[in-house]
């Protein structure tokens, strides 16, 4: 069937094209740097929190597209052929995920009780720390946890892209078969590391808290907004004048993923905030106590809303999901990610109710954070083609259609 699709040319894309982007992000990172140094210099524990914030939000969208590549290989999916280098290049910046991990790491070295009680309790002065828990929150297996997460993660998004790449050079099929066993092992890895990983520095913000949903939560979150970072990466290469071959059909489909965990996380949620409310134990309800008094309790009806009612209905709409109306669905979505991050965190750096000093130092470690990422999205995406050349489904990606 493929003898009827002409080939493309290989696209290579041009450094100087992406002087403006590569602007703003060093600009990002540059006045993130100092805004972050200057909050450390106000306050460690906001410093703490915030630069944690920032953090695990860069963390779910590179997980997210890693779950994306994974997912690609070991379904043998066609239709994100033409997408997928893109995904590779987000993905493969957990290669920095150890690095931006570094203060939160230093920070639980010299002051652990700045972002985790229980690194300074000692056996008798938490009952329930005392109990099971104290087999998995020690610090020796705390860190383990760490380099294992990431040298994991690191590992399986690299290969995947350097075997990607290297297909592009000589074609075999043999790395389509490898990259497809690796995915396979990826997805449950993946699956451990995120789930983990929001145990180990959100969910241990407050020890006492439990809730057996918090990774599937974690994981919906990320899922959608990765997608939404991933139509957003494409339209800008398409304004630079690349990626030709991804039609609105391939936008069609990535705008119904975005619906799909709209709705996920939707459900996810509420089920999370239904069990635990309707159980009314101690240990589970703390955590929503919080987030639904003071100011707190503002944002978090603004999440709900914005996050799922305000994106249903739009995404519903075959037409917007072809259109340039794709690209504010995916910028919402990413907006709501950072809400999302927000809640979760900053309340226990201020459970009195929200504080603007907060959201200030949240902003500013966003932005060294995000222009660390974009600075090494655009190096990436100068390495390769823009799309996989010779991959064996890209005939069937070409023309694909919903």
């Amino acid at each position: 069937m493929s003898h009827h699709i002409s080939i493309p040319k290989a696209e290579k894309f041009d450094a100087k094209k992406g002087a403006g982007l590569r602007t703003i992000f060093q600009v990002m990172l540059g006045g993130g740097v100092a805004g972050a140094v200057a909050v450390g210099f106000f306050s460690p524990s906001l410093f703490a929190h915030s630069w944690l914030f920032a953090f695990f939000f860069g963390f779910t969208i590179l997980v997210g597209a890693f779950f994306w590549n994974c997912v690609h290989h070991a379904t043998d999916a066609e239709w994100s052929v033409v997408v997928r280098r893109q995904i590779e290049n987000i993905a493969s910046l957990l290669k920095w995920g150890l690095v931006i991990f570094a203060p939160i790491a230093l920070v639980c070295i010299i002051k652990p009780g700045l972002l985790y009680q229980w690194m300074t309790l000692h056996p008798g002065e938490d009952a329930l720390l005392d109990g099971t828990k104290s087999l998995y929150l020690n610090k020796p297996f705390f860190w383990v946890r760490v380099f294992a997460f990431f040298g994991l993660l690191f590992l399986l998004s690299n290969v995947l892209r350097k075997r990607s790449m290297a297909q592009d050079a000589d074609g075999a099929a043999s790395h389509t078969f490898t990259m497809r066993k690796v995915s396979v092992a990826g997805i449950p890895a993946l699956a451990i590391c995120l789930t983990f990983g929001g145990i180990d520095w959100l969910k241990a913000l407050n020890h006492h808290w439990y809730s057996t949903m918090w990774g599937v939560y974690l994981f919906a979150g990320a899922a959608g907004s990765s997608m939404a970072v991933l139509v957003l990466a494409c339209k800008w290469l398409q304004s630079l004048g690349y990626l030709k071959v991804v039609t609105e059909e391939h936008y069609h489909l990535m705008g119904k993923f975005l619906f799909a965990f709209t709705v996920f996380w939707a459900y996810i949620g509420y089920s999370q905030y239904m069990l635990i409310t309707y159980a009314n134990i101690e240990e589970e309800t703390v955590y929503f106590r919080l987030r639904n008094t003071g100011g707190w309790n503002y944002l978090s009806h603004f999440l709900v809303f914005g996050r799922f009612f305000f994106m249903f209905v739009p995404l519903l709409f075959q037409g917007l999901k072809k259109s340039r109306g794709i690209i504010f669905c995916a910028s919402w979505i990413i907006f709501m990610q950072f809400l999302d991050m927000f809640i979760i965190i900053m309340p226990e750096y201020s459970p009195g109710g929200f504080s603007f000093a907060a959201l200030a130092g949240c902003v500013l470690t966003w932005l060294a954070v995000v222009g660390l990422l974009g600075l090494g999205f655009l190096k990436h995406v100068g390495q390769g083609y823009v799309f996989p050349v010779k991959d064996p489904r890209l005939a069937e990606s070409l023309k694909f259609t919903n």
